[in-house]
C-alpha cells in the first residue's frame, strides 16, 4: 500500500507555472492525479512582456504524460486576470480545490539602483497577485466545503546590482 498523497478528482491552479518551481508544482500535482490550470503570463524575469507559449507548453507536457491540463496566460495583477484563471478551472472542470500562488519576478538590480516602479511591479506580482487569485477562487472553495491555498513568494527577491 502506497503512502503517496493523491489528488484524483481535485483541480489545481498554479500561477507562474510556465517554468521553474511553478512548472515543477504543476507536473507533480498532475502526476498525482490533479487536473491542472497552468497559468503563466510568460513575461521576462522582471515580469515584463507576455508569451502564452510558456503555459501552453507545460499544459501540453502534462497531457502528453496522461494528465489533464489547460493553459491560461492571464495576469495575476488584475482582478479580471485572476477571475479569468479561476474561470478556466470552473469552465473546464466545475471546481477549484487547490491554488498555488507561485507567480513572481526578480527585479534585475539591487539597491540603490532599484526603482520605485520596479518595487511596485514586484509587490503587484508577488503580493497583489496572490491576493487576487485567492480571492477569486475563495467562493468556489467555500461553496464546495474544501480548498487549499499555498503561497510561495518573496518580497526580498531583488537581483544583485
Amino acid at each position: 500500500m502506497s503512502n503517496e498523497l493523491r489528488f484524483e478528482g481535485r483541480v489545481a491552479i498554479i500561477t507562474g507555472a510556465g517554468r521553474g518551481l511553478g512548472r515543477a508544482y504543476a507536473l507533480a500535482l498532475a502526476g498525482r492525479g490533479a487536473k491542472v490550470v497552468v497559468n503563466d503570463l510568460g513575461g521576462d524575469v522582471a515580469g515584463i512582456g507576455s508569451d502564452a507559449g510558456l503555459a501552453e507548453a507545460v499544459a501540453s507536457e502534462i497531457i502528453e504524460l496522461g494528465g489533464e491540463a489547460v493553459s491560461n496566460s492571464s495576469t495575476v495583477v488584475t482582478e479580471e486576470g485572476a477571475r479569468s484563471i479561476v474561470d478556466a478551472a470552473m469552465k473546464e472542470w466545475g471546481r477549484v480545490d487547490i491554488v498555488v500562488n507561485n507567480a513572481g519576478n526578480l527585479e534585475p538590480g539591487g539597491l540603490p539602483d532599484l526603482t520605485t516602479e520596479g518595487l511596485e511591479r514586484h509587490i503587484d506580482i508577488h503580493a497583489v497577485g496572490a491576493f487576487n487569485v485567492t480571492r477569486a477562487a475563495w467562493p468556489a472553495m467555500v461553496e464546495q466545503g474544501y480548498g487549499r491555498v499555498v503561497v510561495t513568494t518573496s518580497l526580498s527577491s531583488f537581483g544583485a546590482g
